[in-house]
């Protein structure tokens, strides 16, 4: 009979040890994790394979604004301009005001940085889709 209690007592410490373990466990949102493995991927380099990461993020949370940007600076980053064009105007209209002359900011030295990569009419419309909002 003692043994079944000790038993018993045991495997309630143990129950109650693992409940109170996961209290203070913060589980992510699936987009901000989507974005964390992206930014992994972009920070060392690898824009191919960030891609697929920020899309999802902003599938998941289309209000992401810093999602849209980084998807679109991988995109300028591999020479996609047309492609960088979406995201990137999706992000500074989901910017707050202060942080949208940042994201001009990135966005212009990246163009200027590739300048003789662009052809006229992509340069065009990159214009004109800054002035947009």
């Amino acid at each position: 009979m003692k043994t079944s209690k000790l038993i018993y007592v045991l495997f309630s410490i143990v129950c109650l040890l693992s409940i109170f373990s996961c209290a203070g466990v913060e589980t992510k949102p699936p987009a901000q994790a989507e974005f964390e493995t992206g930014l992994s991927f972009f920070n060392r380099g690898s824009y191919a394979n960030a891609i697929p990461h920020f899309e999802k993020a902003t599938e998941l949370n289309p209000e992401f604004g810093r999602a849209y940007l980084y998807l679109g600076r991988t995109y300028l980053n591999l020479g996609r301009w047309r492609e960088a064009l979406y995201p990137l105007r999706t992000a500074m209209r989901l910017s707050p005001e202060e942080s949208r002359k940042e994201i001009a900011d990135i966005i212009m030295d990246i163009l200027l940085q590739n300048a003789a990569r662009i052809d006229r009419n992509t340069e065009s419309e990159i214009m004109d889709s800054l002035k947009q909002k």
